[in-house]
């Protein structure tokens, strides 16, 4: 069942009974891809390779416990086929817990029987190791950028103009910040206020992607025009383009109404977004981009003047 060298591996398909599938595919020793549209988490990756190299048989499924496995399996199960190039090296068939919890059902093609499997010393089922849907396995990150590779930022603010500017880096590596409203610099500019927010694009996150919108719902969200959109622009030329939506309040928004009573024009904790080149919407915390939604006058000296919350003005 187990496939002991997993460096050899370099592609994996696994696909459910309710039509998902995901390809993940090595790109380099640290990058694997999903359906060859989005980089993989890392730790689901790290996750299934160590399961598919530990995985261990218990035992055969006994003939008393045969027809009910297979007549689960048949019903609910996740296809696993592994690849070294073109050449499959595994493929079998990932079921339910045993009574238990401790024993994953699998049945491992062309094999007489199913079998109990599970990887020694771990008290637990395997099933969720074993992940199909593309969304679960897509990265959550929106930028991951070595802050020191970026060349400019441009911030749009479209409610409040006076918000909006654009970070250059300069031949000498030194930076300007301008606003974008009337074209002034903003300086003396604070260095560690510049690195801080460059930093920011070294890990900023979505929260999840949200799949149970409506179309109707989403229609009204961009129908309804964005509130800003955040550009970042590498050395090596590419860019980044997100675009920022005011999310409506929701039976799981934490605010419902406002101090007076009154019904919230919007989630006040989060908002949505698309990445340029992308239809998925995002669900981002505005406390998470509270660090790259600034007012440009907080780039200088000093403690910052106006609070950087994109929500509460």
């Amino acid at each position: 069942m187990s496939v002991a060298d997993t460096a050899v591996i370099d592609k994996i398909f696994l696909a459910d009974k309710d039509g998902h599938s995901a390809t993940i595919t090595r790109v380099n020793p640290d990058t694997w891809l999903v359906n060859n549209k989005y980089i993989a988490r890392k730790d689901a990756v790290d996750n299934l390779l160590y399961t598919i190299k530990a995985v261990e048989v218990r035992s055969p499924v006994g003939k008393n416990l045969y027809n009910n496995t297979m007549k689960l399996m048949a019903a609910k199960s996740v296809k696993i086929e592994i690849y070294e190039g073109q050449k499959i090296l595994k493929t079998y068939y990932v079921g339910h817990p045993t009574m238990d919890n401790l024993g994953t059902f699998m049945y491992l093609e062309n094999s007489t029987v199913p079998f109990i499997t599970h990887i020694s010393g771990f008290n637990g089922f395997l099933s969720s190791r074993y992940i199909s849907n593309e969304a679960e396995w897509r990265d959550k990150a929106i930028f991951r950028i070595d802050p020191r590779t970026i060349t400019d930022v441009l911030v749009r603010d479209f409610l409040r103009p006076h918000r909006s500017f654009e970070l250059k880096r300069q031949a000498d590596s030194s930076y300007t910040v301008t606003k974008l409203e009337d074209k002034t610099p903003v300086k003396p500019l604070d260095v560690t206020k510049v690195r801080t927010f460059l930093s920011a694009f070294r890990d900023t996150y979505f929260e999840r992607l949200d799949h149970a919108i409506s179309k109707k719902v989403r229609d009204s969200v961009l129908a309804a025009g964005s509130f800003s959109e955040i550009r970042v622009r590498m050395e090596d030329g590419k860019e980044k383009m997100l675009t920022c939506f005011r999310k409506p309040v929701s039976q799981g928004s934490r605010l419902q109404i406002d101090f007076e009573g009154k019904d919230l024009p919007f989630d006040y904790d989060r908002f949505y977004a698309i990445m340029t080149g992308d239809t998925s919407m995002l669900v981002c915390q505005y406390f998470h981009f509270d660090r790259i939604f600034k007012d440009p006058r907080n780039f200088l000296p000093g403690k910052d003047i106006v609070p950087a919350q994109q929500r509460f003005e």
